[in-house]
């Protein structure tokens, strides 16, 4: 029957007998259409009498001008819309004039069959289309008739204001002002309910926003009137709505009663914030204390959350049975307090785990904490039931960096980390690091969080690479990149890596700026290194940035060596559209007698217009650049017209470590007599 339901079925009207079924053909069986059949009035008058018609097909016959007016009357005297489509003889112009003055959907040549067949499957989409909106509308209009009786029987004061008037309340809001019936209160403005509580409060304004959809956060503290004349003190909330069809406003009322029994109101307090088994904050009160503290701070560091759970804690409740879960969950928190203390933030945050937050001096004082509770739980015995149990447990810790966390993910990288401390085999503690990769294959909020944690947790190397001249043995220039070790592996992600994903996300001035306190303090310990040079690239982010270049020329004056010694490395790819800003920094760091390198220079790179405009002292070529020099003709070619461009702005050329001896003497051919060695030292990390 429901198939049937969903059927467009069409009427042919017409004296051949196979037009239903070359119809159906037409459409498809996809179209979900039935065909019927009528030849004559009296058999159109029936057909519509005995079933739903939803679309007429009519063949006009000139002879019988009876037929067409019969058909297209019924049509439409229906309730619903049956659209009628006439076909017409292609000669035959006085039917096709007797179409056009009855008024159809559409008409065409019997003839014509391609615009047959889409003139018919255009009204029968068309019938879908006006079922499925009907239906829709329908079913809207059962679920806002469902809600209404939900709010007729709630218990709660709601109304419904349109531009400030109620056009609804439910019983339990007029009960709350004294109505008997809504006509009474039909149309009264929220203003002859409500006055201001407080002198700063404008309703005016308020019923303005609310007819703007601008919907007050907070609930208001108002004066509310009943039709006796009392007044009483209400909160009000509003919420967006709909009724009737039409947008509105939601205004939840609630009477404000003064608490007699201060200690009834704690004990209501402690139920809300507090978990009824164990005694500590349930989860929403701790991550709201959470919020609490973690707010107005400017740096976390130090600041942790602390997940714990006994370890195989299924295994300990099948010892014992499951109607004892609740008592070995409450054993376990006994055990969690005595270590960290009463008084410490602790909660249960989900079944067995509990949390502590906790604000260390640093990350070790975090991880010390995290080792005591794990040593403090290890062979300790519960009594459940007349069954001891020996347990363990395991600890997950996330600790904040100098960025403000979200209290929520802090608390779901210390569940991650617990979670792997579990799989791990328990009895030990892990704390949650971000793992990275060289792949380059996530995607930007990852790096974000990865890139934080490097800087927090000291994962940032620094290396040197020198430089030296062929022609003279005193040159040295030390290049200075950053690598990011990840913690307790020896994988090391290059720059090339992770300085896109730092450009994009805004975090590449923080990793120069960090870069540039570890070369203060390299520069600090090794000042006795004669007159040598150090090359130091910064990002495109950095140069455009006024506060990470406030920060960099105040770093460059506490350096232990003269500017004069200090090369700023430009990208060229990162510098090639941006020349205005690279001219800007260039200027702004002349003056304090800085000089300047593009850095990782291909061998197509337009750097004509580069040279000229910069004024830069050195170009260092891209690794690709003198790769195979030796067999490789088209190479040298552009190699040699990179060095011609380079004499004529006076730019010495750094080429990269050279993989054949014998492409040195290329260089030389070409002018290039400075070359990276091929040794690299790693700094000391400060």
């Amino acid at each position: 029957m429901a198939k049937q339901t969903d059927e467009i079925r069409i009427l042919t009207v017409t004296d051949d007998p196979s037009a239903p079924r070359e119809l159906d053909q037409m459409l498809g069986a996809e179209s979900g259409a039935r065909t019927l059949f009528a030849d004559t009035a009296n058999a159109v008058t029936r057909t519509f009498d005995d079933t739903r018609i939803d679309m007429v097909m009519i063949h006009v016959d000139a002879g019988d001008p009876g037929l067409l007016e019969t058909t297209i009357r019924q049509a439409r005297e229906q309730k619903h819309f049956v659209p009628v489509i006439a076909l017409v003889d292609g000669d035959d112009a006085r039917s096709a004039l007797a179409v056009a003055s009855l008024g159809v959907e559409g008409f065409v040549s019997q003839t014509n069959l391609r615009q047959l067949k889409r003139l018919a499957r255009g009204q029968v989409e068309s019938l879908q289309a006006r079922r499925d909106a009907s239906q829709a509308l329908k079913s809207l209009e059962d679920i806002e008739a469902r809600y209404t009786l939900l709010l007729d029987s709630s218990s709660e004061a709601i109304a419904y204001l349109h531009e400030g008037l109620h056009i609804y309340a439910n019983p339990a809001y007029l009960d709350l002002f004294g109505f008997v019936s809504f006509e009474e209160l039909e149309g009264l403005s929220m203003l002859d309910l409500f006055t201001a509580s407080r002198k700063d409060q404008d309703l005016k304004k308020v019923l303005k926003a609310l007819s703007r959809d601008d919907i007050p956060r907070e609930a208001l503290l108002l004066n509310a009137h009943r039709q006796n004349g009392s007044e009483f003190k209400a909160s009000v909330a509003f919420s967006p709505a709909r009724y009737g069809g039409e947008y509105c406003a939601q205004m939840l009322v609630h009477e404000e009663r003064q608490q007699a029994d201060p200690k009834l109101q704690e004990e209501l307090r402690k139920l809300r914030t507090h978990d009824m088994l164990t005694g500590m904050l349930n989860s929403a009160s701790f991550i709201e204390e959470l919020n609490s503290r973690l707010s107005g701070r400017n740096d976390t560091s130090g600041f942790s959350v602390l997940l714990f759970s006994l370890d195989n804690f299924d295994e300990l409740v099948d010892k014992v049975g499951v109607g004892a879960t609740d008592t070995v969950t409450s054993e376990a928190a006994k055990l969690f307090l005595s270590i960290v203390g009463e008084d410490s933030v602790s909660a249960r945050v989900r079944d067995h785990t509990f949390g502590l937050l906790a604000e260390t001096e640093s990350r070790q004082e975090a991880e010390h904490l995290a080792t005591r509770i794990v040593e403090g739980c290890g062979g300790k015995i519960l009594e459940v039931r007349d069954t001891s149990l020996t347990v363990s447990a395991s600890i997950g810790l996330s600790v904040a960096g100098s960025e403000v966390p979200d209290p929520e993910n802090l608390i779901e990288q210390a569940e991650n980390a617990l979670n792997e401390a579990l799989r791990a085999g328990g009895n030990s503690f892990v704390r949650y690091r971000p793992k990275v990769s060289a792949e380059g294959e996530e995607d930007d909020s990852v790096w974000a969080e990865r890139l934080r944690h490097a800087i927090d947790h000291n994962e940032f190397g620094l290396v040197t690479s020198a430089i030296t001249c062929m022609e003279d043995d005193g040159f040295l220039i030390n290049d200075v990149e950053t690598r990011l070790r990840t913690e307790d592996s020896d994988e090391i992600i290059m720059p090339s890596d992770y300085m896109p994903a730092a450009n994009r996300i805004g975090m590449a001035s923080r990793i120069d700026i960090e870069m540039l306190g570890r070369l203060r303090q390299l520069l600090a310990d090794r000042n006795s290194e004669g007159d040598a040079s150090w090359l130091v690239p910064l990002s495109l982010e950095t140069i455009m940035d006024a506060d990470a270049l406030g920060m960099v020329e105040e770093m460059l004056g506490t350096f232990a060596i003269d500017a004069n010694r200090i090369i700023w490395g430009l990208r060229e790819n990162e510098v090639r559209d941006k020349l205005r800003q690279a001219q800007a920094f260039i200027e702004r760091f002349r003056q304090h007698g800085c000089q300047f390198a593009l850095c990782d220079v291909d061998t197509d790179a337009p750097v004509q217009p580069l040279l000229q405009n910069l004024g830069v002292d050195f170009m260092r070529l891209a690794q690709a650049a003198v790769q195979d020099l030796g067999n490789n003709d088209k190479l040298r070619e552009k190699l040699s017209n990179l060095s011609t461009h380079a004499r004529e702005h006076k730019v010495r050329i750094i080429a990269p470590k050279i993989e054949h001896t014998g492409d040195l003497a290329t260089l030389w051919q070409f002018g290039i007599t400075l070359v990276q060695g091929d040794f690299v030292r790693e700094a000391a990390t400060t």
